[in-house]
Order: structure tokens, then C-alpha cells, then sequence
């Protein structure tokens, strides 16, 4: 058998050379409109994604903004504090200074007087605002003094 004689013999009817290859046509038609419509897809969420990102970051800008405005007030505060504790601690030395300066005025004296009158160490603590040391140096002080004169006149 010549190849004459062999093509003669395998003779293909052309539909069924016609057929598979529609149907690969018809499917590479089809994987081209399936991969299209992903690419919408995919392309769709890319968009999303995108806007998404970019509310992130102007959401991110404007808490860095508000993180530096409130560190901004802390240190403020911070500061006003501490000068308002220097004011107090100058405040609490003067009045130290002013209480010591005044050791023959005020308060004292009102307390030697009601020691001379008889008063109670209870009495004159909470009379005067004065402390339980201060008391008792002033009833150690002017107390006898007292008891000495009422020994006195009672002879």
C-alpha cells in the first residue's frame, strides 16, 4: 500500500473533523468570557480596596493630629502644674516665714492670754489653731507663771 492508498483508506468525513473543533472553540469562548468577568471582579475590588486604604490613611493622619494636640495639652498641663506647685511651696515658705515672724503677735499672744485667764490646753489649742507642741511649750512657758500667781492669792 502506497500513502495514496493509505489517505484513501483513513478518509475523515469533515464533520467529524468540524465538531471537536467547535467544541474547542466554544470552550476557549468560554474561558475567555468566564476570565473576563473575573477580571471585573478582581479589578472591582482593587478599586475597593484602594478607597479603602486611602479612608485608612487619612483616618491614620488625623489621629496622629490628635495624638500630637493631646500630647501638646499633657505637656501644658504638665507645666501649669509645676508652676502651680512652685506658687504653693512659695506660698506654705511664706507662711512659715510669717508665722515665725509673728511669734510675738497674733496668735501667741491670744494664747498666753487665755493660759493667764485658766483656759485648758484643749481649749487653747482649738481656739488658737495652734499645734499640741506649741501648747505645751507655751503652758510650760506662762502656765507656772499662772499657778505661781494663783498660789499667791489664795494665801
Amino acid at each position: 500500500m502506497d500513502v495514496s492508498a493509505l489517505i484513501q483508506a483513513i478518509r475523515i468525513d469533515p464533520l467529524w473533523v468540524a465538531a471537536p473543533a467547535l467544541l474547542v472553540a466554544l470552550s476557549a469562548i468560554w474561558l475567555a468570557v468566564r476570565l473576563r468577568t473575573r477580571l471585573h471582579v478582581l479589578e472591582e475590588r482593587l478599586r475597593e480596596l484602594r478607597h479603602d486604604r486611602q479612608q485608612t490613611d487619612t483616618a491614620i493622619l488625623a489621629l496622629h493630629g490628635a495624638i500630637k494636640a493631646v500630647a501638646e495639652d499633657v505637656i501644658d498641663q504638665s507645666q501649669h502644674q509645676s508652676s502651680v506647685r512652685r506658687a504653693l511651696d512659695r506660698l506654705a515658705d511664706q507662711q512659715s516665714e510669717l508665722r515665725l515672724r509673728d511669734v510675738d503677735e497674733g496668735l501667741y499672744v491670744q494664747a498666753i492670754e487665755l493660759i493667764r485667764l485658766g483656759r485648758g490646753r484643749g481649749e487653747v489649742r482649738k481656739l488658737c489653731g495652734l499645734t499640741q507642741a506649741e501648747v505645751d511649750l507655751l503652758f510650760s512657758l506662762h502656765g507656772a507663771s499662772v499657778a505661781r500667781e494663783h498660789s499667791s492669792v489664795s494665801r
